[in-house]
């Protein structure tokens, strides 16, 4: 038996990222793959034998108070007996040290790539920011960009989860083989009625669903479906950047465009919508796609919204962000066809249901047990 040691740095709640570390570790329980997990703190929900919490929780507020604490002390508990253990899985947000003190343990090291390499996200970024006339609002820095390439020179593997991110991080100069190419997942129990189809209507109802940043692209989105002048309305479903606030105000003013913030229980988003659009700049592979797809809704995307998963023509349409005639097309293509609509939504819950968490993390566990040797 292989055993796995993983180090995520934040308060884990079982949604978003941290989501995506228990999804996968929890999967990994049986003869050939233990993992133990290691958090900060988590909600009572993610609690288990194979967690442990680094900050006692009549200790949190305290530890809390400071920014870098609780990331020092859970650093310091996966050290405590990291010799126990043949590998080490690390998650983004650690720092350098804790890399080179793997290292010196000689124990391999499995790093997660949630994103593109930051030196791509930035000069994407940037010039995204450039172009609406406003100053750069992301939080990527000379120094970022230095300290991921320090961790990277000690990682033995790193998880790529789509193409795009395994080639940005090859054109950093990552050798081809630290890289393994991966998909993220999906819970289909989150969901009990994910199989419900909304019967077509005369006005369609297109979603964005994320965080509407400049960085999902979401001012391009609005952009197209002013020109695309098609009868029904955009919802906007997640909290806004402000930078989207102030460069469309105009656009959100419209009466076919509804916004909603976020919230915990986003089903019925996917439930009352005709199709899926995500323009993203810069992407991993958003965990959305996934669970629209899940859902049967078509996709528009670009390169990287699709993440890697939706299938050009089959699953629905991949387009340059930028092509504003191509997404202003593409909005309409699948607006005024509910047999197209439904044909590529049949195909995108049909492969979403290969992209479950239990069938990701296998996969996964073959990669470490063949790269460690045991297959």
């Amino acid at each position: 038996m292989l055993k796995l040691t993983a180090l995520f740095p934040i308060h884990s709640n079982n949604r978003g990222i941290s989501g995506v570390f228990f999804s996968v570790c929890k999967e990994w329980q049986g003869p050939e793959l233990k993992a133990r997990m290691v958090v900060p703190s988590c909600d009572r929900e993610c609690r288990g034998p194979n967690v442990v919490e680094a900050i006692p929780s009549f200790l949190r507020k305290l530890y809390y108070r400071s920014p870098s604490l609780p990331i020092i002390k859970t650093e310091k508990r996966f050290l405590k007996d990291l010799k126990d253990f043949d590998v080490a899985y690390l998650w983004p947000g650690l720092s350098v040290d804790i890399v080179k003190n793997v290292h010196k343990h000689s124990k391999p090291i499995f790093m997660e790539a949630v994103n593109s390499d930051q030196g791509a996200s930035k000069r994407i970024l940037d010039d995204a920011y450039s172009r609406l006339g406003l100053e750069p609002q992301h939080t990527i820095t000379p120094k970022s960009i230095q300290d991921e390439k320090e961790k990277l020179k000690g990682v033995d593997f790193l998880f790529c989860p789509s193409p795009i991110v395994a080639k940005s991080f090859q054109e950093a100069g990552v050798p081809e083989e630290k890289l393994l190419l991966t998909t993220e997942g999906w819970s289909p129990e989150r969901f009990p009625n994910y199989q419900s189809r909304k019967p077509p209507q005369e006005e369609v109802n297109v979603l964005f669903l994320g965080f509407a940043c400049v960085r999902k692209g979401v001012h391009l989105l609005l952009r197209a479906w002013e020109l695309a002048g098609i009868k029904g309305k955009l919802t906007i479903f997640g909290a806004m950047e402000p930078a989207i606030a102030q460069s469309c105000s105009d656009l959100l003013k419209r009466p076919d465009v509804v916004h909603f913030d976020y919230a915990v229980d986003y089903s019925s988003a996917y439930r009352e919508a005709d199709f899926f659009a995500f323009p993203s700049l810069e992407e991993g592979s958003a965990l959305v796609i996934y669970e629209a797809m899940g859902h049967g809704l078509p996709i528009l995307a670009s390169p990287m919204g699709g993440g890697g998963i939706v299938r050009d023509g089959i699953d629905g349409i991949i387009l340059e962000p930028y092509d504003t005639d191509a997404w202003v097309e593409g909005l309409r293509k699948l607006s005024s066809s509910p047999d197209l609509r439904a044909k590529m939504g049949a195909s995108a819950r049909q492969g979403a249901l290969e992209l479950t968490w239990p069938k990701v993390a296998a996969r996964r566990k073959e990669q470490i047990l063949q790269k460690m040797n045991m297959k």
